[in-house]
């Protein structure tokens, strides 16, 4: 499928594609990578041989660090061409395609499906969850992360009239109803975010769409400074105030 034929849903693509291009933004990706990867672990969520689908799957370091901690065979899709190219070079075998539409595999194919921060991004997330559901094999599980819209310090700031955290007003400017935190950093570019949950909704739309709940777990961040980032592990310990959250669900079978 050429790219000129996939319908746009991220916002800011050129913008993406310049960051995957970039050393220090890819630091970060590994490190975040890793950091996921040893939070799930302890879950026996993959086995040696699994088929994984990394849907929206950026530059592949997620996939790659699944593929190489647990010998899986991890297939990669995303709209964005730079970053397919980075997935193949990280040992994913991915293609150009759009999860908002019809995902390009059989009924039943993969063990897992992974939608790593990426489900805040789409238009319609009940139809990628449908699809999800249909490419799963039997007892298949699906893995969620994504901002949590009720993290600890959005509660705090909405207090004092301030714009949540992960929600973006504006396709120009990131930190409208923010702009405190344009001290802290130069970058305005909003990342592309439409629907930014809690996890009480999230758990409620996988449960919706067939999905049981697992296993839910908050977790941190890498970007917060050091005085922010020990309440923040504090906090991650009670994954409804956490600022990330992690969901596992399995497909029910009817």
């Amino acid at each position: 499928m050429s790219k000129k034929n996939i319908k746009k849903t991220v916002v800011g693509d050129n913008d993406y594609t310049e960051r995957y291009k970039d050393k220090s933004y890819m630091s970060l990706r590994n490190d975040d990578a890793s950091r996921l990867v040893s939070q799930i672990s302890s879950l026996n969520i993959f086995k040696s041989g699994d088929k994984v689908l990394d849907a929206g799957c950026g530059s592949g370091e997620f996939g790659a660090a699944v593929k190489n901690s647990f010998n899986a065979r991890v297939y990669g899709i995303d709209i964005n061409e730079e970053a397919v190219k980075k997935s193949n070079k990280n040992g994913l075998i991915a293609q150009i395609a759009d999860i908002e539409q019809k995902l390009p595999y059989r009924n039943e194919s993969f063990n897992s499906v992974l939608c790593v921060q990426m489900i805040e991004h789409l238009i319609n997330p009940d139809f990628f969850l449908t699809e999800s559901k249909r490419v799963l094999k039997k007892n298949g599980l699906l893995i969620i992360t994504t901002p949590n819209l009720a993290a600890w310090f959005n509660r705090i700031i909405l207090l004092f009239g301030y714009q949540p955290f992960f929600t973006e007003i504006s396709t120009i400017d990131k930190t409208l109803g923010l702009s405190f935190t344009r001290k802290l950093t130069p970058n305005r570019k909003p990342l592309g975010h439409l629907r930014v949950f809690t996890l009480k909704a999230l758990i409620e739309l996988l449960q919706m769409h067939d999905f049981k709940i697992l296993k839910v777990k908050g977790s941190t961040v890498s970007y917060f400074p050091k005085y922010v980032y020990f309440f923040d592990k504090l906090f991650s310990h009670f994954p409804s105030i956490a600022t990330d959250l992690i969901v596992i669900a399995k497909k029910k079978e009817k």
